[in-house]
């Protein structure tokens, strides 16, 4: 039979959310890697900030979650998207809460954004607000 429309809405952006998980995945294992080698922590799980607040990780850190922040905010609105045409077909959910929603999603994007730019060591305070 015929797939759903939901299903056919936007063919092809099932990559974006893999690739978010994979993308974030790298950054964690590439600072941590680093940041053990160059004796920055200790290898029994440290905390993911504190993987990324010395060179040279810092830079790979920050550059990397920045770019997942971004894949985040960008699976978060095909989430709204698909809910919205999901709409027109069930009314599954109301649009107010799929907003509220996308908001919540990109509010949290922001806040990973914010951890990626100011470091633990250097800016507490706003890293700790992100």
């Amino acid at each position: 039979g015929k797939p759903p429309a939901m299903l056919c809405c936007m063919p092809g952006v099932a990559f974006v959310p893999a690739l978010l998980v994979s993308w974030s995945s790298a950054a964690f294992i590439i600072s941590y890697v680093i940041a053990v080698l160059a004796g920055h922590v200790e290898p029994l799980v440290p905390y993911i900030s504190d993987t990324g607040t010395k060179p040279p990780e810092s830079g790979i850190f920050g550059f990397m979650i920045n770019i997942s922040a971004l894949l985040g905010a960008i699976t978060m609105y095909i989430r709204y998207l698909l809910v919205e045409k999901q709409n027109e077909l069930s009314h599954f959910v109301r649009s107010s809460c799929n907003i509220f929603s996308l908001c919540i999603g990109l509010m949290g994007c922001i806040g990973m954004e914010i951890v990626a730019t100011f470091q633990e060591l250097s800016v507490p305070s706003v890293h700790d607000i992100g």
